[in-house]
Parts: C-alpha cells; sequence; structure tokens
C-alpha cells in the first residue's frame, strides 16, 4: 500500500514537471474559485426594491412633474433605480470609492450631517439667553444707515467735475422740489438711495464716498464729495446712527445663535470622540515651530 501511493506520487511530480501548463491551468482555477468566493462574500448579488423606495421614485416624479408616473414611466425609473444600485455597488467591489477626493468629501459630509442630526439641543433658558447675549452684544449692534439723495458730474465728460460741481452747488440748493434729478450727468445707478449702511454705500460708491457721508450735515446739500464715478453733491435726508438694541428687540435672533453656538459645540465634542478612537501618524512638518520672517 506504502508503495503504491509513493508511486502515485511521483508520477504526479513527473507530471508536473513534464507539464508547466497543467500546473499554470490548475494555479489560475483555484485563483479564479477563490476570487468567485471573496466576490461572493464581499458583494450582495440581490438588489431589492421595497415599497419604500418606490414611494420616494414617486414622489420625486410628482415633485418635478406635478402628475404620478404612468406605468411605463414607473418601470423605467425603477430600471434606473436598479441600474444606479448595481454600478453602485460593482464601483464599490472594484475601489472606485477609494482614492476619490470627491467621494470622500461627500461622505465626510454626510458623517457631519448624521452628528449634527444626533446632536439634541434643548430650548434655552431665559438667564442663558442674557448672558449670550452680554457676552455677545457687539454683534447685535446696528450700523449706522443713511437715506440720501446726489447729484453726479462725470469725470469723463468734463474737464474739470470738481470746479463745475462747486459751481452748480448754488443751483441745487437754490432749486425746488425734484429739480435737482435734472442736474448734473447721466448715473447708471440710483440717484436717491434709503437705510444704507456705510458698508452698502461703501459698495456702491467706493470707501472714499462713503467715509465722507458721516460727516456731512443733514438737509442741505452739499459737496462736492469724490467717489469711485466721479463727482457728487450731497443732500443727506436721514441718519440713523449706530446703536445697541435692547435685549426684548434681538430676543429671538440671541436665542437662535445661542442654540447654534450649541449644536457647533456638542458637534465639535462628537467629532473630537471620534477622533480620540483613531492614532494620527503624520511626517514632522519642515519649518514647523518656526517665527515668520518680518
Amino acid at each position: 500500500m506504502e508503495s503504491g501511493v509513493r508511486h502515485l506520487r511521483d508520477n504526479m511530480t513527473l507530471t508536473f514537471a513534464r507539464s508547466p501548463l497543467l500546473v499554470f491551468l490548475l494555479l489560475g482555477a483555484g485563483v479564479f474559485a477563490v476570487d468567485r468566493w471573496l466576490d461572493g462574500t464581499r458583494v450582495d448579488r440581490v438588489v431589492t426594491v421595497t415599497e419604500e423606495q418606490l414611494g420616494a421614485i414617486r414622489e420625486r416624479w410628482v415633485a418635478q412633474w406635478g402628475r404620478p408616473p404612468t406605468g411605463r414611466e414607473l418601470e423605467g425609473l425603477i430600471d434606473e433605480a436598479v441600474r444606479e444600485e448595481i454600478l453602485y455597488r460593482e464601483a464599490q467591489r472594484r475601489g472606485l470609492d477609494r482614492g476619490d477626493a470627491i467621494i470622500r468629501r461627500r461622505l465626510a459630509q454626510k458623517m457631519t450631517f448624521l452628528l449634527e442630526d444626533g446632536a439634541e439641543t434643548p430650548p434655552a433658558a431665559a438667564g442663558d439667553i442674557e448672558t449670550f447675549y452680554a457676552a455677545h452684544a457687539e454683534r447685535y449692534r446696528e450700523p449706522r444707515r443713511t437715506t440720501f439723495r446726489h447729484v453726479f458730474l462725470s469725470r469723463d465728460r468734463r474737464d474739470d467735475a470738481a470746479r463745475d460741481a462747486a459751481i452748480l452747488l448754488g443751483e441745487v440748493r437754490e432749486g425746488a422740489g425734484d429739480g435737482w434729478r435734472r442736474l448734473g450727468d447721466p448715473f447708471m445707478l440710483l440717484r436717491e438711495y434709503a437705510d444704507r449702511t456705510d458698508q452698502e454705500i461703501a459698495e456702491l460708491f467706493g470707501g472714499r464716498f462713503a467715509t465722507a457721508m458721516p460727516s456731512l450735515a443733514m438737509g442741505e446739500w452739499q459737496g462736492p464729495v469724490g467717489s469711485a464715478h466721479g463727482v457728487h453733491l450731497v443732500q443727506v435726508i436721514d441718519r440713523a446712527e449706530p446703536r445697541l438694541p435692547a435685549l426684548d428687540e434681538v430676543r429671538d435672533r440671541v436665542a437662535e445663535d445661542l442654540l447654534e453656538s450649541r449644536r457647533r459645540e456638542r458637534n465639535e465634542a462628537a467629532l473630537q470622540t471620534l477622533r480620540e478612537r483613531y492614532e494620527i501618524r503624520m511626517p514632522e512638518l519642515a519649518g514647523a515651530g518656526e517665527e515668520p520672517r518680518q
């Protein structure tokens, strides 16, 4: 018996030695079988369309088209959903989600949303709102707001727009009604503005014009005032100086800000808890700890 086993073993060894192709085929078949086995364990081959998914498909269609889908349209929508699911699973199986910055960013964003949804924030108590307002009062300070009208003189149309503005100032002051609207040069923006902040005025006319506005007295035409567009004669109609509103005026806003602040704190705490589960390794950064050069 032992000699027979030895004889069979020697024959198999001799056969493999003489036929490397046979060895290659057997190894290939083994790799294929293992791959199929692993493939079957990694990817769920059953695609199930649930009633909940069908309802969501119908709702999206109704939201877009204003009516339920026909039977044929619904079949097409289901086929598209199944196609997407199959492609998604195959992409996962092939590791296409790894090394893709967009996918990583999207998944990280979804995880952030999950952390935010899981952080329940109770309503703020009156005392907490008062404390938060006292600590962040400047956030609620109302900026200066100015209502004004202007007459525009273009530097491109005139040899000396500032000189012409000084001459025109007397005519504007003596005029009545809406006569000022017919003076000066055409202007691409408005000739009158209501309740504009200093920042808004700067965005419209430039910083130099916005800086000059607070020093202009109300009621009388004044100028010339330079801007990014040219030269202006300006009449300030009304001005509300910066002020800090009472808490009761902005209580709802303060309460919302307080809740948002607490949500951020809870989210950061949840993220820190996750971070503590990981060991962070990185190379030493070149120049780290060095003082910036002056």
